[in-house]
């Protein structure tokens, strides 16, 4: 029997002239790109050109579908590349933050810092609670990661890490592997040459809160550094259970809220009204701080901030797009 087919289809119609055995056959092939066929038989010509204009459709449809797919893959892909380009370019980061060792490829999620392969390893036997490592070239890298790296970055970090290196001599991309490792040890476990605090009567809880409303990232890194679980944890006094977390959500900062889940400030606190941190981001119309509070165990509360006073504080978050977020913190700075 002749067939006709449609040149850029894969569905095959049977449009042959009738004799009188074929007269009520009305049949039309589905061809794979495999070359598997199905043939099928409508009962009128009418039904046929049905089946095979809804076939058609959904190999339309799916063709589409795919090359969507593509496109988002290929945006993706472009999207990780600039962020990586731009992690690179902050100031230190052409080398290791450890070793010095030149073009690192490697990232310490919460430290904001970039290192070489060797010194990378070092850092995963540390553990997540004090390193968080990730690849430069082989992981993605989500938009609240990205900017935390591009916020710190080696500069700031060793500036925090490494500021009392007097006595001792930092190793280099030809020390050895053990000298490497006891560098990395002695810089993150022991903390010995973390910059001590500044002169304050006010406990670190307290100034960490101060340090998150006036925005002062690289104080917020060496509080976070020298605090304990229980420091960072800490809320304003009299009664108001916000903790710095609260605050930070508040003010839409995606980076300080990412650094203080990270070192340990409990995502379920809830502050005098019983209401999380999730519901401050929310106020804030901050979806990415929602996101990454939602993702590390925030219960997802609904109710209303509408209660919460006013505060008289000037916030300077080049991030807060909008008042409200003045509405969360204190009223009074002066417990600082």
């Amino acid at each position: 029997m002749f067939k006709c087919t449609h040149p850029q289809s894969p569905v095959e119609r049977s449009r042959c002239p009738k004799t009188p055995e074929q007269e009520d056959s009305f049949e039309f092939i589905i061809v794979s790109l495999t070359g598997q066929t199905w043939n099928f038989e409508a009962s009128t010509y009418e039904e046929r050109e049905l089946w095979v204009q809804a076939i058609e459709s959904q190999i339309f449809a799916s063709l589409q579908s795919c090359e969507s797919i593509k496109n988002k893959s290929r945006l993706g892909s472009q999207s990780d590349a600039m962020a990586i380009q731009s992690i690179r370019n902050v100031r230190g980061n052409s080398f290791c933050v450890d070793c010095d060792a030149p073009n690192p490829d490697w990232a310490s999620l919460n430290l904001g810092a970039v290192m070489c392969i060797e010194c990378s390893g070092m850092h995963r036997n540390l553990g997540t609670h004090l390193s968080r490592v990730r690849s430069l070239d082989l992981d993605d890298w989500p938009v609240e990661l990205s900017m935390v790296m591009t916020a710190i970055g080696n500069a700031m970090a060793n500036s925090v890490w490494e500021g009392c290196l007097e006595g001792y001599t930092k190793p280099g991309s030809d020390s050895t592997r053990e000298e490497k490792e006891r560098w990395i040890r002695a810089k993150y476990e022991q903390k010995l040459f973390l910059v001590g605090l500044p002169q304050s009567d006010v406990p670190l809880g307290q100034q960490l809160l101060r340090a998150v409303v006036e925005d002062d990232l690289r104080l917020v890194v060496l509080l976070l550094a020298h605090g304990t679980k229980e420091e960072v944890n800490e809320t304003y006094g009299d009664g108001d259970g916000r903790t710095a977390l609260h605050l930070s959500c508040a003010m839409a900062n995606v980076v300080i809220t990412q650094l203080l889940i990270w070192y340990g400030v409990d995502v379920k606190s809830q502050d005098a009204r019983g209401q999380t941190p999730l519901s401050y981001a929310k106020r804030a119309g901050s979806q990415e701080c929602a996101d990454i509070l939602v993702q590390h165990g925030c219960p997802n509360d609904s109710s209303s901030l509408s209660s919460v006073p006013m505060s008289n504080v000037s916030l300077r978050n080049p991030n807060i797009n909008n008042n409200n977020a003045q509405c969360e913190l204190n009223r009074s700075i002066s417990i600082m």
